[in-house]
């Protein structure tokens, strides 16, 4: 079982009053009878706008969060709520337009589909999000041009390194302007000039500016950016 600590980090600012993400005795388990206990009875907030990095071994229930956060994984008992929504009340199309209009994800695994190109990749949530085809051309120009890869827009993502496959499900993540960012482990598999990128894009780029952020990282670089800094301690049996 996980357990949950909060390394020293400056006090959230006291004007803010909202929260973007609320956990309330969340428990999550797997199996047949839920013998793998990954969280007991979780209760936190997360400020909105607030920049939070999740550090801890592998096994620990990194993903799980951001999954549950995500509406892509439901706690065993317990209530998540997101920018006022109880995800665990929603149906599963529900919980898919709610993703497409307010979550950006950059997953740790790729999610790319390979038989499209950059371009029609980071168009994907727009088309969930029922936006218009002029808006989405504009949304996806923008992004792009942002993140540096304007120029692959037409090149099919099976053709492109490691590296770029990052660069673009950033873009897609940010593609829709959502008020919470998402983010598992964005540069354990990047060179160092690729993590430079996505670093400089952490460190104050207006892309970023203003977002709930919520990152999942073994990098010191991208916990000496964050505003505050939880801990997944694993339960030794």
């Amino acid at each position: 079982m996980a357990q949950l600590g909060v390394l020293q980090k400056p006090a959230e600012p006291a004007n803010q009053s909202k929260y973007s993400v609320e956990l309330k005795h969340v428990k999550k388990s797997y199996g047949t009878n839920g013998e793998t206990e990954i969280y007991a009875d979780l209760t936190f907030q997360l400020l909105k706008g607030t920049f939070v990095a999740l550090v801890g071994p592998i096994g620990s229930g990194k993903t799980t969060m951001v999954n549950m956060f995500a509406g892509l994984e439901r706690p065993t008992s317990g209530t998540i709520i997101v920018l006022g929504q109880d995800l665990t009340r929603m149906d599963e199309d529900s919980l898919a337009a709610f993703r497409a209009s307010a979550i950006g994800l950059v997953p740790q695994v790729q999610t790319l589909i390979p038989e499209l190109t950059v371009y029609e990749n980071v168009e994907l949530p727009l088309h969930f999000a029922k936006v218009d085809e002029r808006s989405r051309r504009d949304k996806v120009d923008k992004v792009l041009e942002r993140v540096g890869i304007r120029g692959e827009a037409d090149k099919g993502v099976a053709k492109l390194s490691v590296g770029e496959k990052q660069m673009v499900s950033f873009a897609r993540a940010l593609v829709n302007d959502p008020p919470i960012l998402l983010m598992d482990e964005p540069t354990e598999a990047l060179d160092p000039l690729m993590s430079e990128v996505v670093l400089g894009l952490l460190r104050g780029d207006n892309m970023t500016e203003g977002r709930t952020i919520f990152v999942t990282t073994h990098d010191k670089r991208v916990t000496d950016l964050a505003r505050r800094t939880l801990r997944v301690n694993k339960k030794i049996p």
